[in-house]
């Protein structure tokens, strides 16, 4: 657990985990002038205050196709838009958000990708977990945690290119980020 101390309250912001712990990059000095953040201090009991991973200020409730709920026009991705670790999750949600915003910006259906295809099923998973106390105190990550044990259960784990892309064809999805939307 890593910890943002402020003035008057105390907010609490997840490290990744004890393996991960970064050296602080970000000067507390730079950080206290930000608004709100002036008396900021990082307090670390695992590193010694060399770490500051900042994570989950917020995560945006959003549809499967990544659209925040209740805002007509605001895409999320990353941990914005679930408990997620990783850059390849924030990439795969990022895409699909920004595909989304142009095919919104343009009269589209948005496309949601079904659970039958990896980044499909964490997407819709996650979601559905972070509507559940039990499930916001988990991170969900294809590289480890209980959304690796779930891919390994629903067999959507491989590495294996050619599987990978008969699952995309399968669902008709094969370059569907490649097609010219406008």
């Amino acid at each position: 657990m890593k910890w943002l101390t402020l003035e008057k309250i105390a907010c609490p912001f997840v490290h990744l985990a004890h393996a991960k712990l970064m050296t602080t990059y970000y000067p507390l000095h730079k950080l206290r002038k930000i608004k709100g953040l002036e008396n900021a201090k990082y307090v670390d009991p695992y590193a010694g205050s060399k770490g500051n991973s900042i994570r989950y200020l917020s995560v945006a409730p959003r549809t499967n196709d990544l659209k925040v709920s209740g805002v007509d026009n605001l895409f999320c991705a990353g941990e914005k838009s679930g408990l997620f670790v990783g850059h390849t999750e924030a990439i795969c949600t990022g895409t699909l958000a920004g595909h989304n915003a142009v095919r919104l910006g343009m009269g589209m259906h948005l496309l949601i990708l079904p659970s039958s295809i990896t980044i499909g099923d964490i997407i819709t998973y996650a979601n559905e977990k972070a509507r559940t106390r039990e499930g916001r105190k988990d991170r969900y990550t294809f590289a480890g945690s209980v959304y690796f044990e779930r891919m390994k259960e629903l067999n959507l784990y491989t590495i294996d290119v050619s599987e990978i892309k008969n699952r995309i064809q399968k669902v008709n999805l094969d370059n569907v980020f490649n097609q010219k939307l406008c």
